[in-house]
């Protein structure tokens, strides 16, 4: 929503998510704000907030963008997020076969600013086809994140496409326009990232779990000798 003082810009981005990868996989990594954050580069810190905390938040926000009763918006996870100055100084190391970027997908118009670490506020919500995300950012900037996961119609699996909408004051927009498409695409690429390491960890932990349930069976089952003798004593 835009005004005198203030304006919007809207961002989309459209990434084609590795074919081999279920539906129910994608939305469990969506459908989990903590597993989400980590995405994040910069991560020092996500703290969930309070009840009063969440419904200071939400006192905001559009009644399009949250639920009508009060107890419905308690049950949504509201974070204080601190992100460090650059990836060398946050909490999240570099898992193996990533690299990562100095200037991140949070754009380098944020130093011009705040050069230190970024404090915020974020929730995120579940939707059947994926997860809306809201972030109160310092300087009066305001971000709504849409994540929407749709079949792949020029091939096999599914595309995640993104629509951010960001607001801020007209005059720190002209810094944040000159990055925000690169951050946002930088994102989408992150959470494949995130998605591939993550369902491979699942899977392989659903490999172990099968083996051992196939060894007990094994070990329970009566030998050859045992039924042999079984059979003759009756």
């Amino acid at each position: 929503m835009s005004s005198y003082f203030t304006t919007t810009t809207t961002v989309t981005t459209t990434t084609a998510l590795p074919p081999t990868i279920t539906l129910p996989e994608i939305l469990t990594i969506l459908h989990d704000p903590a597993l989400m954050l980590t995405i994040n580069p910069l991560l020092k810190s996500a703290t969930p907030l309070p009840t009063p905390s969440i419904h200071a938040f939400y006192k905001t926000v559009p009644a399009s963008l949250k639920p009508s009763s009060a107890t419905s918006i308690e049950q949504i996870p509201v974070f204080s997020v601190v992100e460090a100055a650059s990836p060398s100084s946050s909490s999240q190391g570099t898992a193996p076969g990533e690299e990562q970027e100095q200037n991140t997908w949070r754009g380098t118009w944020s130093k011009r600013f705040i050069p230190d670490e970024l404090t915020y506020e974020t929730s995120m919500q579940h939707t059947p086809s994926g997860m809306f995300a809201i972030t109160h950012a310092p300087l009066g900037v305001h971000s709504v994140t849409t994540w929407t996961v749709t079949h792949n119609k020029n091939g096999d699996g599914f595309v995640l496409e993104k629509e951010g909408k960001v607001t801020s004051n007209r005059m720190l927009m002209g810094f944040i326009r000159t990055t925000l498409q690169e951050s946002y695409d930088r994102l989408a690429r992150d959470f494949v990232v995130l998605l591939q390491r993550e369902v491979g960890k699942k899977r392989e932990r659903g490999k172990g779990e099968k083996e051992k349930e196939k060894e007990k069976v094994i070990v329970e089952q009566p030998a050859a000798e045992e039924l042999v003798e079984a059979v003759t004593v009756t």
